[in-house]
């Protein structure tokens, strides 16, 4: 960053010459783009995740080599679903897995309901608020112990709309 920060001149200013931090880090975004996020969540049994992803929780699966899954959350928003014996990472055993997915929704009591259906674990427990009072939500887990958090904003925090 620092080397960006000589390169680049401040509006007005000479060539040379450093940026604001503010100027910085608006070229640095520029220049370092996200086409799309991935989480990976790693399974010993990442046939049985797979399957309750697709057929349980209905996201769009995308690619299916075995070893690895992709689905749709959103445009540019993936979940990957990894065997812990092909991939970098082992899953943790044990209810805390130190990671969660949070699926923001305008449509929660649409998916509590679909969920309860299934009789997905957690939904049977209602919506609950959370955020220390700025979400309504549930939340359910996976085969593999991860969970998934399905919230509404109460008020959608600004930049967020």
């Amino acid at each position: 960053m620092q080397g960006l920060l000589r390169q680049q001149s401040t509006a007005g200013g000479e060539a040379g010459s450093p940026m604001s931090p503010s100027s910085a880090m608006r070229a640095l975004r520029s220049a370092c783009r996200v086409d799309g996020v991935i989480t990976l969540f790693y399974y010993d049994d990442v046939e049985a995740a797979t399957q309750w992803y697709e057929n349980v929780i209905g996201f769009e699966k995308l690619l299916d080599h075995g070893w690895l899954a992709i689905f749709r959350l959103r445009d540019h928003a993936y979940l990957g679903l990894v065997s812990g014996s092909a991939g970098s990472q082992k899953p943790l055993d044990g209810p805390n897995k130190g990671v969660l997915v949070t699926i923001a929704t305008s449509d929660l009591e649409g998916w509590h309901a679909r969920l309860f259906e299934r009789g997905v674990d957690g939904t049977g427990e209602g919506l609950q608020i959370g955020g220390e009072g700025l979400t309504i939500e549930f939340k359910v887990r996976d085969p593999g112990g991860y969970t998934l958090e399905f919230f509404e904003w109460l008020e959608t925090p600004p930049g967020m709309r």
